[in-house]
């Protein structure tokens, strides 16, 4: 089943955009009459009926909403810094939404060699891997901020934090644990789990981030690239859930 994407369709729009309605007439060949299945990016799916097969502004009309399509069973909020290679966060980025992530924010340490995030062309991204992946809903992609801005969130008392770090440095007293025993001995199903730039993140920051109540784990003894690190986490709380 081929899904198209809408941000407007919950609000009542009934046409798909310039680019997806090319998709669908010139490529897909669909025309007046035909059922399409579109996303709405907020976890809903609908099947539509097309009423006008213009290649600029595809018109529809709506037959059936089904919520919650392609769901999981937690909140996964992924704080990642981007790699001096800009790919290799978009391939984490794809590949974060094709097994199942909410939020992804970009960092900015101490250590980045990276400075500069644009977000746009992950965006996009970021879409294309949700629909291909037959998801309702497309992950919240935020703007860079700073790691020790993002340590001063506001996250809910239910909300597990975790950061990986390769050193084994304890800091104000708190050990590092596996990220699975932080993630068995979480008592809920929202997690936020921050991975660090090609530096790893400062002692500064990790001691600010124990401060705040964050939990130092390890993703065993490889040394993973960034990418790779922030992946494993992810399909680490996957796994937990199937």
């Amino acid at each position: 089943m081929e899904l198209f994407y809408s941000r407007d369709i919950a609000a009542g729009g009934r046409t798909l955009d310039q680019e997806e309605s090319n998709h669908c007439v010139r490529v897909l060949r669909h025309s007046q009459g035909d059922v399409i299945h579109i996303v709405d990016g907020r976890g809903c799916l609908y099947e539509c009926r097309i009423e006008d097969a213009s290649p600029k502004a595809v018109a529809f009309s709506v037959l059936k909403v089904e919520e919650a399509y392609g769901s999981h069973p937690y909140e996964l909020h992924m704080a990642v810094a981007p790699p001096k290679n800009i790919d290799r966060f978009e391939w984490f980025a794809e590949k974060a939404t094709e097994i199942a992530v909410d939020r992804i924010t970009p960092l900015f340490g101490d250590y980045s060699e990276r400075k500069v995030f644009k977000k746009e062309r992950c965006e996009r991204i970021v879409i294309s891997a949700a629909k291909q992946s037959h998801k309702g809903a497309v992950p919240q992609l935020d703007d860079a901020v700073s790691v020790k801005d993002f340590l001063s969130w506001p996250f809910d008392a239910d909300v597990a934090k975790l950061i990986c770090y390769c050193d084994e440095t304890e800091f104000l007293g708190v050990k590092k644990i596996s990220v699975r025993e932080a993630l068995a001995g979480a008592s809920g199903d929202k997690y936020v789990i921050m991975i660090g730039p090609e530096g790893d993140f400062s002692r500064d920051e990790m001691k600010l981030a124990v401060e705040k109540g964050w939990q130092p784990v390890s993703l065993g003894t490889s040394r993973l690239r960034i990418e790779t690190a922030a992946l494993t986490a992810v399909a680490a709380v996957y796994l937990k859930y199937i």
